[in-house]
C-alpha cells in the first residue's frame, strides 16, 4: 500500500510538480492524529454525500455546496489554484486508482464527481475573470 501510495505521489509530482506535494506532505505531518482522523472523515462523508446527489443537476445548490466542502478539503493539503482543482478532478476521473475507489462508492460517482468539479471550476473561474474585468474598468475609469 505504501509503494502505491508514492508511486502515484511521483506520478502526481511528475505531471503536476512538486509544490503541492512538498506542501501536502508538510502539513499532513503538522496535523495530530485527531485531526488528520477528521480529514479523513471529511473526505469520506464528501464523496458519499456527493454520491447521494447524483441524480440532482451538478449546477445544484446541494451539489455545489458539496464541492465548497471539498475545495475547503483539499485545503488542508495545500492551497489550490483554479487550475490545481480542474486537474484533480481529472485526475479522479482519469486515473484507474482514483476511478476504481468512487465506483466502489457508487458506479455513476466518477462520472457525476468529474461533472461537477467542472461546473465548480468553471464557476470559480468565471467569477475570477468577473473580478478581473471589474479591477480594469475601475482603473480605466480613473
Amino acid at each position: 500500500m505504501k509503494k502505491e501510495k508514492e508511486k502515484m505521489l511521483k506520478e502526481i509530482s511528475k505531471k503536476y510538480g512538486n509544490s503541492e506535494i512538498n506542501d501536502a506532505k508538510k502539513n499532513w505531518k503538522s496535523y495530530g492524529d485527531d485531526k488528520k482522523k477528521s480529514i479523513l472523515q471529511e473526505s469520506e462523508d464528501i464523496f458519499l454525500e456527493l454520491a447521494k446527489l447524483k441524480d440532482k443537476d451538478v449546477d445544484s445548490i446541494e451539489v455545489q455546496e458539496i464541492m465548497v466542502r471539498w475545495h475547503n478539503f483539499i485545503k488542508n493539503f495545500y492551497n489550490p489554484s483554479i487550475e490545481v482543482l480542474r486537474g484533480l478532478g481529472n485526475m479522479y476521473y482519469n486515473d484507474p486508482r482514483f476511478n476504481k475507489k468512487f465506483r466502489e462508492i457508487d458506479p455513476d460517482l466518477p462520472d457525476f464527481l468529474n461533472e461537477a468539479i467542472k461546473k465548480y471550476v468553471d464557476t470559480l473561474e468565471d467569477r475570477w475573470l468577473e473580478e478581473q474585468r471589474d479591477i480594469l474598468t475601475n482603473k480605466l475609469s480613473n
